[in-house]
């Protein structure tokens, strides 16, 4: 299967176990990995064909910043949610960390 990366990305999102804890952003960094077939859109070089990576990142990115999270595995699931429901791809690896803990 083949993969689109996206690392990298840097998101204020509001986690944590205590509502003080939620009440101020945190730093957090994802990296996805998604699994598709590359193969249409690479013979056709049509965007219909394949992932948008783009607006993979503005659907993450909206999210994070709309909702607040008790636990990183809460924001992972939601995640990966939003990402099956919205996009073609069979698989996805996330990896989450917050940056200043």
């Amino acid at each position: 299967m083949d993969k689109i990366l996206l690392e990298g990305i840097r998101l204020e999102i509001r986690v944590g176990t205590t509502e003080e804890e939620r009440s101020q952003p945190q730093l957090c960094a994802l990296d996805l990995s998604l699994e598709t077939d590359l193969r249409p859109a690479g013979r056709s070089g049509d965007l219909s064909e394949a992932v948008d990576y783009a607006a993979v990142f503005r659907s993450v990115k909206t999210l994070c910043i709309e909702k607040s999270f008790c636990l990183l595995e809460e924001l992972g699931h939601q995640i990966c949610q939003e990402v099956f429901a919205r996009f073609p791809v069979e698989g996805i690896k996330l990896k989450i960390r917050k940056l200043s803990p």
